[in-house]
């Protein structure tokens, strides 16, 4: 081939080559220049991610989001762009010939979900070797008007139940089963770093020692009378907004809880309130309406039945004054009842620059309850603010202010009244005064007492801390705060004059003032040295208390419209009691890990108690943690779906300090006036012996736990396995006669507390619908290991009458009389003996014969198995979200049963309708014995008698208290940002929900769920006409500007 031809090619490539390459560069130049535009918004609620950013990865070229949460930028087709913000997963999208993208930021995990706060400081969640649950965020903001209703079967081994359906009523919540007989079962809640106490607790303010709400085991007395012993207990979680919590942790072990010494026993709640973020100010609106009514309702007889079945009672020849005629069919229960309505506004904003942050709410609550004339009215604030002066040293406040006005607290008695009134006769007569069911034993008229009457409650309160921080080395924070719960009270019962039943008016006021204070002082260490890993605390901490209660009371008033006790005929100071107590504490503590995979931990905590004479005064709290996350050993590598796993084990002990009362070392006396046996000269009285070696209550706990994440995030399962051991726990013991006392309090009895609990949360599908379910269940044996009294021991007083302590059975057992049914052919009750006898004559000893013969463990008060369903299904704009609670095993005393069985001349009350299966004839099989039974004996003198039928002394009314109920089910929808921007809306949601809507059991009662004993998990499981929960549908709208 010739030079010619060699050229002539050379020139021919090089141009196809240089025209590529021009080509390519040409296209070049148009990518170059393309505008890329989109949206970033939050996935949570769409909201615009204000202060996000785009940038071409690898490069300098970014844009910043804008208020709109709008960008535009530049980039090649072919190039990534990296889009971030703080406290958000960053996201990486690669350019495609589109050119408009909209970008959903999710909440980091390790920044935001994965921090557990625990006492006096926080840790990351992965390396926590005790017992914490985080209460997942996306449950709080499920419409609830209370935190406990929130909380409801979403954590295993947490029991909550509502002690009546009354607004403002106190909560049983349990952790692990009991860990008091005398004391207060429910778990400390610290708000901010606070301790909060309810009202009617061992620790707080209490109208009486112990916990008694709605009513009492015979039922509200008709007065319904509000004084220094009020029945009404009130919940220490209502005063909160839910608009303004950021986190929920419950420490459950004793590693969690021994920073809280003597107040950790029964577990420890940590609430922590909003704080203020960086960025223009962001204002919500949550408004809602909610209309409900009652879950069930007694089923009792109408007019015309109550005067067949009375009539009939009594013969011919009974005193004409309580014969019976036909003709009215008086509803007192409709009359007495109501379609309840609720409002709810709550408005927050939440604003910050570099400097400093605030968080600023008010809501206002009207909640009415199905009774009439009963409602709760809440008004709340809350300022959140914090000032950081320099990169060392920031100070703040987290401070709150609430008022609750409780109308008509005898709203138990009303909803009681209107079930046992006598329906043959009319609301009033015909000259427009009130009627009054006229009993041997009482006068009483509901609807008169809800309208007449005047009952109320009203608290204000302060909540809050002040603190200052100093970061005084890289690895040392030191810390100081002041914590304040100031409460002022003032319960109010007015019961008018009424001159058809020749009643004078009398009235009855108890004002109280409460201050609490905590000062804290921390010194916070976290420091890295290479592979080891050193978080920890020490610290010290003063709380104290002081309590003033002043109670009045006076009878006879000129006129019905006179409201001040002072006017009355016989005014009279009840009583005026101061009460102190505080309490000095040191602790400390510290956690290692080592190579990510290597964990331990020591807590100490020593408390000192003004309750405690001097020789108890102080005790030590210790406990330890171990924890191994072996999915980082080299045998798991071939592992590749296990993401993480721990295994954990802690020992330790906590306390109960409150148990004693505030002086339960000392002798009390009390002041009698006008004491008969001293020629009625006023006298001091023992009322409680000294007992100078009262103890502490302290509760040993091991745990050993397993914490897995499968499958990236999508399935994380913890298990716990405990043993909680109690001791030194105080009764009233009985004391010699001759000492003159009726008993003392005194350390006798050690129990056990055994049970695991299991949780699973999955992400179950994860694409446009998504589907995500949390399920949890637990499990708890209680048993009584050692009673230093011979034999065994049964206390005395309304909520402990059932109450049984035996070594080997559980503290919360029922111990009954065996009622075998009532025989078919003689229409008799039948009683089962000890020896396997079955008889028609009670039991001697069920007649009050003080003995335990012939009685059996019939059950237990606290459930088997408890736990709860959860499941979240989303499609785009919608969000259904459904919440079962379960309950297996616990056994209830349904006294609503029993006194609507319950009828004598001395009291014609309304009854039951199953009344009307009573046994007639010989071959008659039912469960309602006949009229004059062997059961029914002459008592005391006269024509006095006992119906030992309807004692709750025997099991028949004890029945399955177990239940399916679906607490929650609520609907969502969220409108599209782009749309609701041009109408200057941030964010817009609407939901509709129910509660309580379905529930599956076999208790007969209204409500499984009830306890006429209030938040005392020890006494739980008795219904005496208690008011039951209610059930509801809400509406309601989310706004954000």
């Amino acid at each position: 081939m010739n030079m010619n031809k060699i050229l002539v090619m050379f020139l021919v490539v090089m141009t196809m080559f240089g025209g590529n390459l021009q080509a390519q560069s040409y296209k070049a130049q148009e990518l170059k220049t393309k505008k890329i535009t989109g949206t970033v918004l939050i996935s949570e609620d769409k909201s615009p991610a204000i202060g996000a950013t785009v940038i071409v990865k690898g490069t300098t070229n970014g844009s910043a989001v804008d208020f709109d949460g709008k960008f535009l930028i530049t980039a090649n087709e072919g190039d990534i762009l990296l889009i971030s913000s703080i406290g958000y997963v960053s996201q990486e999208i690669k350019v495609t010939q589109k050119s408009h993208y909209d970008i959903l930021l999710k909440a980091d995990n390790v920044a935001l979900k994965e921090i557990a706060v625990i006492g006096y400081g926080v840790q990351e969640r992965r390396d926590l070797t005790g017992a914490v649950t985080s209460i997942n965020l996306e449950a709080l903001e499920q419409p609830a008007l209370s935190i406990d209703n929130a909380l409801a079967g979403q954590v295993a081994g947490v029991q909550i139940n509502s002690s009546s359906g009354a607004p403002g009523s106190a909560t049983a919540i349990t952790i692990r089963g009991i860990t008091s007989l005398d004391g207060d079962n429910n778990p400390l809640f610290i708000i901010d770093g606070v301790p909060v106490y309810g009202v009617g607790s061992h620790s707080s303010t209490s109208f009486s020692q112990g916990s008694i709400a709605a009513v009492a085991i015979g039922g509200n007395s008709a007065s319904g009378q509000i004084g220094a012993n009020s029945e009404f207990e009130r919940n220490p979680l209502a005063n909160l907004n839910m608009d303004d919590i950021e986190s929920i942790e419950i420490l459950k072990d004793a590693y969690a809880t021994a920073i809280y010494g003597s107040r950790g026993g029964a577990g420890v709640v940590l609430i922590t309130t909003k704080r203020g973020k960086k960025g223009q100010p962001k204002v919500n609106l949550n408004i809602s309406t909610l209309v409900a009514e009652p879950v069930g309702v007694p089923d009792v007889l109408n007019g015309d039945q109550y005067v067949d079945f009375y009539n009939a009672y009594e013969g011919p020849d009974k005193d004409g004054n309580y014969r019976f005629n036909k003709g009215l069919n008086t509803d007192w229960f409709d009359l007495a009842t109501r379609t309840a309505i609720t409002n709810n506004v709550s408005a927050t904003v939440s604003a910050g620059t570099d400097k400093s942050t605030y968080f600023l709410s008010l809501s206002y609550l009207d909640q009415d309850s199905y009774v009439i004339n009963n409602d709760f009215k809440r008004y709340t604030s809350r300022i959140n603010y914090e000032y950081k002066s320099s990169e060392k040293f920031r100070f703040g406040n987290n401070l709150t202010f609430s008022y609750t006005d409780n109308n008509s607290l005898n709203s138990g008695s009303v909803y009681r009244n209107s079930i046992l009134a006598n329906p043959s006769i009319s609301v009033k007569d015909e000259d427009g005064m009130y009627n009054f069911v006229e009993n041997k034993q009482s006068q009483f008229n509901p609807i008169a007492t809800a309208k007449e009457s005047i009952n109320y409650v009203r608290d204000s309160r302060l909540i809050g801390n002040l603190y200052a921080e100093y970061k005084a080395l890289p690895w040392l924070t030191l810390r100081s705060e002041f914590g304040i719960d100031l409460m002022v009270s003032k319960a109010y019962n007015k019961n008018m004059a009424y001159e058809k039943i020749d009643r004078e008016g009398n009235a009855n006021q108890t004002n109280i003032q409460n201050m609490k204070y905590v000062f804290n002082n921390t010194a916070t260490i976290y420091k890295e040295l290479g592979e080891h890993v050193f978080n920890g605390v020490i610290g010290q901490s003063f709380e104290t208390s002081d309590e003033d209660i002043v109670s009045i009371s006076g009878e006879g008033f000129p006129t019905n419209d006179v409201l001040s006790i002072s006017q009355a005929d016989k005014p009279k100071v009840g009583q005026a009691v101061r009460r102190e107590w505080a309490m000095m504490s040191f602790f400390a503590r510290m956690n290692y890990r080592w190579l990510d995979k290597y964990m331990a931990g020591v807590t100490y905590r020593i408390d000192g108690s003004s309750r405690f004479n001097k020789n108890e005064r102080y005790v030590g709290f210790p406990s330890f943690s171990l924890g191994w996350r072996f999915s980082k050993e080299q045998f798991m590598e071939a592992y590749t779906w296990v993401t993480d796993a721990k295994i954990r084990a802690s020992l330790g002990f906590s306390g109960i300090s409150g148990s004693g009362g505030y002086y339960g070392h000392q002798g009390q006396y009390i002041l009698k006036e006008n004491a008969s046996k001293y020629g009625k000269t006023n006298i001091l009285e023992v009322a409680q012996p000294s007992n100078p070696d009262l103890k502490w209550e302290k509760t040993k706990t091991l745990d050993i736990g397993l914490d897995l994440t499968l499958f990236g995030d999508k399935v994380q399962f913890t298990f716990d396995y405990y043993n909680k051991k109690s001791v030194d726990m105080l009764i009233q013991s009985s004391v010699p006669w001759y000492s003159g006392y009726s008993g003392q309090k005194q350390n006798l009895v050690d129990m056990t507390n055994k049970g695991v609990e299991f949780s699973l949360n999955t992400l179950n599908i994860n694409k446009e619908f998504k589907w995500s379910t949390n399920f949890n269940i637990a499990k708890n044996t209680n048993e009584v290991t050692n009673l230093n009294i011979d034999g065994s021991y049964t206390p005395g007083g309304a909520e402990t009458a059932y109450a049984f302590y035996q070594v080997g059975e559980s503290a919360t057992a029922w111990f009954l009389y065996d009622w075998h049914g009532v025989d078919p052919l003689t229409g008799n009750p039948l009683w089962r003996y000890s020896d396997g006898s079955i008889s028609t004559t009670p039991p001697a000893s069920i007649m009050g014969n003080a003995t335990t013969d012939n009685k059996f463990v019939m059950g237990d008060r606290m459930p088997e198995f408890t736990g709860g369903i959860t499941n979240v299904l989303s499609y785009r704009n919608f969000e259904l979200n459904t919440m079962f609670a379960f309950s297996y095993g616990g056994k209830i005393m349904n006294g609503t049963r029993a006194e609507l069985l319950t009828y004598s001349d001395q009291n014609y009350r309304n009854l039951s309708r199953d009344i009307l299966d009573e046994w007639i004839i010989a071959g008659h099989k039912t469960d309602i014995p006949k009229r004059n039974n062997k059961s029914i004996v002459k008592t005391g003198f006269g024509d006095g008698k006992t119906d030992y039928t309807v004692s709750r002394k025997s099991d028949r009314f004890l029945e399955d208290g177990s239940f399916i109920r679906l607490k929650n089910i609520s609907l969502t929808y969220r409108f599209n940002p782009e749309r609701i921007r041009r109408i200057g809306l941030r964010s817009l949601a609407v939901y509709l929900k129910g509660s309580n809507l379905l529930t599956w059991t076999k208790y007969s009662g209204p409500d499984p769920e009830v306890s006429a004993f209030g938040s005392s998990a020890a006494y739980a499981g008795n219904d005496e006409l208690t008011i039951p929960q209610q059930k509801s549908i809400q509406v309601g709208v989310k706004i954000g500007l």
